[in-house]
């Protein structure tokens, strides 16, 4: 038996590149082969990873979690995966900054990373720190437009929560 005496030191990462997804019908099939979590859907790391691919891959009816047992999430579940990827999606900039954009401490992808790092409970505080004010008009649109996002993204993520409570 040939143990990974590397990975076992460097513990777990939170690089997610070798969990492999894909579409089959409405079903996005998530292979947790790759992962170094056991399949829970209900832990922070599975749905951190559900959420993601989702919103990298865009939306589906049902997602299955590929193990030797696989594990489907659907229904309310699926539907508040789906809305919370949908969340993420929107809240990141699809420019891709160059120039002094690109090292701005405010930028819009940077902010969010900070925000999204501790999902399920996103780290506005956090996120908010990095919005600087600025002197220059184009910097000063960008970081209210960031502000605006991530002001609409704590809303919609409350309003999931509400709507999570049974009476």
């Amino acid at each position: 038996m040939d143990i990974d005496i590397k990975h076992i030191l460097r513990g777990p990462s939170d690089d997610d590149e070798n969990v492999m997804h894909y579409f089959e019908g409405n079903a996005l099939i998530i292979e947790c082969g790759g992962c170094e979590y056991l399949p829970e859907p209900g832990s922070k790391e599975c749905m951190r990873c559900m959420v993601d691919r989702m919103s990298e891959s865009g939306g589906a009816d049902r997602i299955i979690l590929r193990t030797g047992r696989d594990l489907e999430i659907s229904g309310e579940s699926g539907q508040t995966i789906r809305k919370l990827a949908s969340i993420k999606r929107s809240s990141c900039s699809v420019v891709h900054n160059k120039g002094r954009c690109k090292r701005c401490p405010s930028q819009r992808n940077r902010v969010m990373e900070t925000a999204w790092k501790d999902f399920p409970y996103p780290n506005y505080y956090g996120a908010r720190e990095l919005l600087e004010d600025s002197d220059d008009e184009v910097c000063s649109k960008c970081i209210a437009s960031t502000e605006r996002v991530l002001s609409q993204m704590e809303s919609d993520m409350d309003d999931i929560r509400k709507g999570l409570v049974r009476p």
